[in-house]
């Protein structure tokens, strides 16, 4: 059984596990919440909450009324539509289970925490997407996107699939058949062109500066992860920095710990006002960089030699490290470690 409060705010009917406050919608954090976007509604699940029913936020009743009954059931549907107060539901279906399933493989796919240090593996994004373009298809008549199968069977490597059939945990040729059933109806073909990297490829240490003069000064600070890729650095290590009097003046240099089978991309660090280009190292599985530091490096204030690492290829805006997101994020990568066992999860989890 599952509890919602239901309410308005403005035009927005909300569903939610916490009371509708008429100021704002509060959703919980992007790095908690798997989306599917329906037609006239966003419906959202909290990873951490374990709940098989969504919280939505709808915005065109007409449209909603349409499918909103497969995933509250008829009368819980009902009463969200006349937003007439709270909500109990046990209703449990098809469809129901395939927006979580795709919601979370979604999920997966920008939040997964791959880490050598919390020993969380990378997932294979080809075998992720291919589970969600055979999930998209059970629901497509609730999605926004009308292109929303033909799309995701696009961006469909059947390399992946085709690969984990020598798996001895998994039995991956029912999606392989599905898929190519399909690409057959919507008459899509299907890619066979992926080479992805081997784990074996990339170091497992995670090394730190190979200066030789001494260490002025040093820190660390966790890297915000929606400041850089899915799958880039490693997302239970933290980045660190090191101050060296070199034969040309102050040089300061930083180490972040790449992610299980990264690739490399561009990265950023700014501290103290000083810049460093990052670049992946596979003999140290490390993004590294160093630049020269001003002579009053030394005598900032704490507070003005925080690290921030991020992509400016990424992301836009401020560069920020909340310190609060540290419980909830070690509980996100405990329940990426139990999805790794669980029978339920999607084929990517359990193979990996």
């Amino acid at each position: 059984m599952t509890a919602f409060e239901v309410g308005r705010v403005r035009a927005v009917i909300i569903v939610a596990n916490h009371p509708v406050h008429p100021q704002g919608v509060e959703r919980p954090h992007p790095e908690r919440t798997a989306l599917v976007e329906a037609r006239g509604a966003l419906l959202y699940w909290d990873v951490l909450d374990r709940n098989a029913h969504p919280s939505a936020e709808i915005h065109n009743e007409q449209l909603a009324a349409d499918w909103l009954w497969e995933i509250y059931g008829p009368e819980a549907a009902d009463a969200i539509l006349d937003a007439s107060g709270p909500i109990d539901t046990d209703w449990d279906a098809p469809v129901l289970d395939a927006a979580r399933r795709l919601a979370y493989l979604r999920w997966a796919e920008a939040w997964w925490p791959s880490s050598h240090a919390a020993g969380v593996p990378a997932l294979d994004t080809g075998l992720l997407r291919a589970e969600a373009a055979w999930r998209t298809a059970g629901i497509e008549h609730l999605l926004d996107d009308e292109e929303a199968v033909e799309r995701a069977l696009r961006e469909t490597d059947m390399t992946a699939v085709e690969a984990a059939a020598d798996h001895p945990d998994i039995d991956a040729a029912p999606l392989a058949e599905a898929l190519e059933h399909l690409a057959e109806d919507y008459g899509v073909e299907l890619r066979r062109e992926t080479v992805r990297l081997r784990r074996e490829d990339w170091a497992l240490a995670a090394g730190g500066t190979a200066a030789d003069a001494p260490v002025l000064a040093s820190g660390g600070a966790p890297v915000d992860w929606a400041m850089v890729p899915q799958g880039l650095v490693d997302a239970a290590d933290g980045a660190s920095w090191e101050l060296h009097q070199g034969p040309g003046g102050l040089r300061v240099t930083v180490t972040v710990p790449a992610a299980p089978e990264t690739r490399d991309f561009r990265l950023t660090a700014q501290i103290g006002g000083v810049e460093i280009d990052l670049r992946l190292d596979p003999g140290t599985g490390t993004f590294t960089g160093e630049a020269e530091a001003p002579q009053a490096f030394l005598l900032l204030p704490a507070d003005r030699r925080v690290l921030h690492v991020f992509s400016p290829d990424f992301t836009t805006g401020d560069v920020t490290n909340d310190p609060r997101l540290a419980p909830h994020r070690a509980a996100i990568i405990e329940f990426a470690r139990e999805r790794l066992d669980d029978p339920e999860a999607s084929l990517a989890e359990r193979a990996a």
